[in-house]
């Protein structure tokens, strides 16, 4: 009897529609964050008056989630500057090499600092930062690109007050605490606080998207405030989460990560010993992308539970749309060839560490900030969107045009 009462109820009073809130949520991976960009260049070229409310990135992908969110322009217009970007991107504007015998003495040095008891501390000093290289170009860059020269992105402001915008988040680690930090700019949204993780509401800036980037002991720690932070891959299980506390109903996760076929993932890359270029690829990996695949395979199964529960028993819970593309691909074996074009003191490095040994160098393909890698990375974005046509059709379907 109950039941047909909750049924009546719903009829009388059914819940108020609101619109669709689509999310963008970019995963890191380095380099390869450009085949990202080359698949937004393809959906907002198809696409022009769509776009999404919410924009989340980890690590690399902060900065593209940054550049669009920031944009002040047409979705169409923000893409093009977003791929623009990407075209005159090089190593020499993500990071400063020392030579690789320094970088290896970076590595093997100890500081003068003090542990919290007094003793002495190894470190990774090297020019006076605290990573393998030094990201004060890519500092400038961003700031130039984003035109922020005092570091705030002004933008995001003016998109929010124009309700093209509901949110924009980058995701970082707090070193300190080993919390999960999600830096949120946005409005009518509640912050959030789950084990290891948490919200915070701020004006984004170039240092939250530089902390976001900090691949960990290879570049920089960020400070924010009193804390320092790095890449917010590390420790974050469900890169999908940020987008779901913001009240995305329609997510479309764009990754870096090639899945393989049964066959390819039994296929060894590399025979007898493992380098320690394939160990560190294995670690990339799970910093920067194998968190996506398991957080979508989870809420594919939380869909099919929540859309068989009535709605009495969701307790807030709905169904989230989720759209995946992924590179077609496999981007660390199209890295393999382009080492050499890589400068002296970091192929030096790369190559010491056994590069030439795997067949899919993933390590070498997150640090590849070099031309004719980026601009194949564009194409192999765009070439994929386009592919997944349909798809992109079904996402969009019932979303009403941005103004």
């Amino acid at each position: 009897m109950r039941f047909w009462l909750e049924r009546f109820k719903e009829f009388l009073f059914p819940p108020i529609p609101r619109p669709d809130d689509c999310a963008l949520v970019l995963s890191g991976g380095g380099a390869r964050a450009a085949y990202q960009a080359g698949v937004l260049r393809y959906i907002a070229e198809t696409f022009p008056d769509k776009g999404f409310h919410i924009i989340t990135g980890v690590s690399a992908g902060a900065i593209n989630a940054a550049q669009l969110a920031n944009h002040t322009g047409t979705f169409e217009q923000a893409a093009n500057h977003l791929v623009h970007s990407w075209t005159k991107i090089r190593t020499d504007k993500v990071f400063e090499a020392e030579s690789g015998l320094s970088m290896l003495w970076g590595l093997l040095r100890r500081g003068n600092g003090a542990g919290a008891s007094g003793e002495e501390i190894t470190t990774l000093d090297v020019r006076g930062t605290h990573g393998l290289v030094d990201t004060t170009p890519l500092w400038s860059f961003l700031e130039q690109e984003f035109q922020a020269p005092d570091g705030v992105l002004s933008g995001i402001e003016v998109n929010l007050n124009r309700n093209r915008l509901k949110a924009a988040a980058v995701v970082t680690t707090n070193y300190a605490t080993g919390q999960t930090v999600t830096w949120v700019q946005g409005k009518d949204f509640d912050l959030w606080e789950r084990p290891d993780r948490i919200s915070v509401n701020t004006t984004l800036s170039v240092n939250h998207v530089m902390a976001s980037t900090s691949i960990p002991l290879i570049f920089p720690a960020v400070r924010i405030g009193d804390m320092w932070y790095g890449d917010g891959g590390v420790r974050l299980a469900a890169p999908l989460a940020p987008a779901v506390h913001l009240g995305a109903d329609r997510i479309m996760a764009i990754s870096t990560r090639y899945k393989q076929s049964r066959a390819e993932a039994d296929a060894p890359t590399v025979r007898g010993y493992p380098p320690a270029a394939q160990i560190m690829g294995m670690l990339m990996n799970a910093i920067f992308m194998d968190a996506l695949d398991q957080d979508a395979f989870t809420l594919q199964r939380i869909n099919k539970l929540v859309e068989d529960m009535p709605q009495r028993l969701r307790h807030g819970m709905r169904p989230i749309q989720l759209l995946q593309i992924r590179p077609s691909v496999d981007l660390g074996r199209l890295a393999s060839t382009r080492e050499p074009s890589l400068p002296g003191g970091l192929r030096f490095l790369t190559s010491g560490l056994g590069t030439e040994e795997t067949l899919s160098p993933d390590w070498l393909s997150v640090l590849l900030f070099e031309e004719d890698y980026v601009a194949r990375l564009l194409e192999i974005g765009y070439e994929d969107a386009h592919h997944q046509h349909d798809e992109i059709v079904k996402f969009f379907d019932g979303v009403a045009p941005f103004r």
